[in-house]
């Protein structure tokens, strides 16, 4: 249903929040779940958060939460909601959900995207969510336990209120370096050396006989290098008394970066493997 706000007002930045998007959570939640699964909401959602429905005059009333409530428990609710509905009423109706709060995130124009799991993340734009997207479904294979956690935790921060952009760059070079390890068993570390040479040799060995992607790869590898060197700065401090964490800005191209060759990464150690058998 197209309106005149969203086709004549300037939309601006994304916000972090929005009293028109709390509200339409609150409607859509007093319509079509209120009546037979807030029970099961409230439980759920004080159960795993510790967080507190607000109580509304002689009662308490989830609703309330999605209007008056700390931003991480609005949050937090809109995944809780889903769970429940899942749980209680079935795929389609935490479906219905999910479709109904992503679109009001866009609406709205709140900086937020949700997952299949209806699990709220950062939104930065449409390839960023390609990219991090992308590389979830390379890292599927059981192998990549360790390296999918560190990748999580690294979005994770990323997402959370404030957001730790220090906590995000460590995240995404220790899964970098799991992956490192992972192709080359006795690297101790993830190091520029370890990028321009052995990285950057079994790349190029996959790569076949084109010779211009062998040199695309081979440059690419070494700005890998660079881009490790880099990030050391945040997992390992920097001089002085103060240590200084990236920028949205920097964060995001941190992890943009190393997401990209992380995928590359894995597509790599997936055809070792499947050679190996």
């Amino acid at each position: 249903m197209e309106r005149f706000s969203q086709l004549y007002l300037e939309r601006g930045e994304p916000t972090s929040d929005s009293v028109r998007f709390r509200r339409r959570l609150a409607a859509y939640f007093g319509e079509y779940v209120i009546e037979t699964h807030s029970f099961y909401c409230r439980q759920l959602f004080e159960r795993e958060t510790g967080g507190k429905v607000p109580r509304y005059g002689s009662g308490w009333s989830f609703p309330e939460l999605f209007k008056s409530s700390e931003l991480r428990d609005v949050l937090d609710a809109i995944t809780i909601t889903f769970r429940t509905l899942h749980t209680y009423k079935g795929v389609e109706s935490a479906t219905r959900w999910r479709e109904f709060v992503s679109r009001a995130m866009r609406e709205e124009n709140v900086g937020y995207s949700l997952d299949d799991k209806c699990v709220v993340h950062f939104y930065v734009d449409q390839e960023f969510e390609r990219n991090r997207a992308a590389a979830v479904a390379a890292l599927d294979a059981p192998q990549f336990g360790g390296v999918r956690a560190a990748f999580d935790d690294a979005y994770r921060h990323l997402d959370a209120d404030p957001r730790d952009t220090k906590a995000a760059a460590r995240s995404i070079f220790e899964a970098l370096e799991i992956m490192a390890k992972l192709i080359v068993p006795d690297a101790p570390r993830l190091t520029r050396n370890l990028c321009v040479q052995k990285l950057r040799e079994a790349c190029i060995s996959a790569a076949g006989v084109d010779t211009t992607e062998q040199r695309v790869l081979g440059d690419l590898f070494t700005s890998l290098g660079y881009w490790v060197d880099g990030v050391h700065d945040y997992r390992h401090g920097q001089p002085g008394h103060e240590s200084v964490a990236p920028s949205e800005q920097t964060a995001v191209l941190i992890l943009s970066t190393g997401t990209a060759y992380l995928r590359e990464l894995a597509s790599l150690q997936l055809r070792r493997s499947a050679e190996a058998l």
